[in-house]
């Protein structure tokens, strides 16, 4: 079973969005900025391991260098002030990553919703099916899909949808792209 590239997507996207913020904890010396790197961090390696996806080695190979000051023989002072200035280092390494990693997905996700859009254009301007409110909008999105699926001419957008999405994903973007509207 696919997993969800929406998800995922999101996911990324949520944890470059709170990037910045974690910035600002280094710039403004925040004494919690380490700790908030590293549970960054922990939830991007997870985010990545449970798709399968080998940037979270990326990932752990950039927290390993938070370790290594924890090995010196320095004196603790000191190992605060390296672990600090190697989290620095490593910042833009990190979001670099996750940007990489998110790319593809995303450029994945915008070429689906411009293939429903196409075939939703087709579809409301050929009157195949008039939105009716009594039935539901779920239903008049499982209605639309199975057009999509059926006919000779659409078929094609259905096979390559599935190539790229999985079901639910295809089924959240259809009914996000729908506008009863332009069915009447």
């Amino acid at each position: 079973m696919q997993k969800s590239i929406v998800h995922l997507v999101n996911e990324l996207s949520r944890l470059l969005l709170a990037f910045s913020p974690l910035v600002s904890q280094f710039e403004r010396k925040q004494p919690q900025a380490l700790a908030s790197l590293l549970s960054w961090l922990a939830e991007a390696e997870q985010l990545l391991s449970s798709y399968g996806l080998v940037a979270s080695a990326e990932l752990a190979g950039q927290r390993s260098k938070l370790s290594a000051p924890a090995l010196s023989n320095e004196h603790r002072g000191q190992l605060r002030k390296q672990q600090l200035r190697v989290a620095v280092d490593i910042l833009y390494p990190l979001q670099q990553c996750l940007q990489q990693v998110l790319l593809p997905y995303q450029q994945k996700l915008q070429q689906s919703t411009d293939l429903i859009r196409h075939l939703l254009s087709v579809i409301s301007q050929s009157g195949a099916l008039s939105y009716n409110p009594a039935a539901g909008f779920d239903s008049f999105v499982q209605q639309l899909w199975q057009l999509i699926g059926q006919h000779e001419q659409l078929k094609a957008g259905a096979v390559q949808l599935r190539t790229w999405l999985a079901q639910a994903d295809i089924m959240l973007l259809l009914a996000q792209e729908t506008n009863p509207a332009d069915f009447p």
